[in-house]
């Protein structure tokens, strides 16, 4: 091989490096776009809803509170019982706001009983809400503690039937 066959090559190599760098970037942005989330009003609609209807209609909100100054993303993976995938969602929290999914919002509104691993680029103060008919439960929530740099946060159970 002749030094300017090795140059060439050299300059190839990194010219694609730079455009797979450039294609990453734009994938990512536009991840960073989307937002699956529902405002904190909307929550409070959720949950009076909740309390006064009469059908056999449950469902679990996963509750984002971010507490920095910064906005910041969210992203969430459901498991059904089997630990399959059901589906994937971001919510897009503002500085200091209020975000939340549904658990019907990962199943498209099919049936499932499962869990939730999220997350997030900044610490966030996850709660998770039960929504059945006339009543409202707290449900578990497993973060990652302050030393830890990761920011996850599991939702070991939610349902939507």
């Amino acid at each position: 091989m002749t030094r300017s066959s090795l140059i060439r090559s050299v300059l190839l190599a990194s010219a694609a490096l730079l455009l797979s760098a450039a294609t990453v970037q734009a994938q990512m942005s536009t991840m960073f776009d989307r937002d699956d989330s529902r405002p904190e009003a909307e929550l409070r609609v959720d949950m009076r809803d909740a309390v006064d209807r009469d059908t056999d209609v449950a469902n679990t909100a996963l509750v984002f509170n971010n507490t920095t100054n910064e906005a910041t993303h969210v992203l969430c993976v459901a498991y059904d019982a089997n630990g399959n995938a059901v589906g994937r969602k971001f919510a897009r929290l503002p500085a200091r706001g209020v975000r939340y999914l549904r658990a019907s919002d990962f199943s498209n509104g099919a049936d499932f009983i499962g869990s939730a691993s999220c997350t997030s680029r900044a610490r966030v103060a996850a709660s998770a809400v039960f929504l059945a008919p006339g009543a409202l439960t707290n449900l578990d929530v497993i973060q990652g503690h302050r030393w830890d740099d990761t920011n996850r946060v599991r939702f070991p159970l939610i349902a939507t039937y």
